[in-house]
């Protein structure tokens, strides 16, 4: 089986200020993706390499926390079914019953907890950019190239995507 080319990312200004993140996994137009996003004010492409660099690091922080919490979810799920499974066969393990199910209720709260402060990070993030949201909307790979490569144009680094 042939071994698919990773990802990368690279941010756009073009000519007339339109911001554009391109995602490749090669030169050709179907392995191209392009967004456009709408801004309040154009910002430098220095600005965009260093909010794309934070949310790879974010995004990493964050695997390694949901990693962590889904490894005590087991534990804790573990712990309840142990208690669950004493309850039924006459042992006293209530301690053990309700601390697990505590554990997994918090659990539950915490993930919910995080992703919403990772979602508000990551929107602030591209409001102090000058974004005037975290989304944007598909350009046609023509249009975009044609825009991206106008002489004025300027393009930032290209950063190994995780993900496209």
């Amino acid at each position: 089986m042939k071994q698919k080319k990773p990802w990368t990312i690279q941010w756009h200004i073009a000519a007339d200020g339109t911001v554009i993140k391109q995602r490749s996994r090669g030169s050709a137009e179907h392995e191209q993706l392009f967004q456009e996003f709408a801004t309040t004010r154009t910002p430098e492409i220095e600005q965009l390499d260093a909010m794309e660099e934070e949310r790879l690091r974010a995004s990493a922080s964050g695997e390694r926390r949901a990693r962590a919490l889904l490894h005590l979810t087991y534990v804790a799920l573990a712990g309840l079914a142990v208690g669950v499974v004493s309850t039924v066969v006459g042992m006293d393990t209530g301690f053990l019953t309700l601390g697990s199910l505590a554990v997994v209720v918090l659990l539950g709260l915490s993930t919910g907890l995080l992703i919403r402060a990772s979602m508000s990070g990551y929107q602030r993030a591209h409001r102090e950019v000058g974004f005037a949201s975290s989304g944007g909307v598909t350009v046609a790979a023509r249009e975009a190239r044609t825009m991206i490569s106008d002489p004025r144009a300027v393009s930032g680094r290209e950063f190994a995507a995780v993900r496209a």
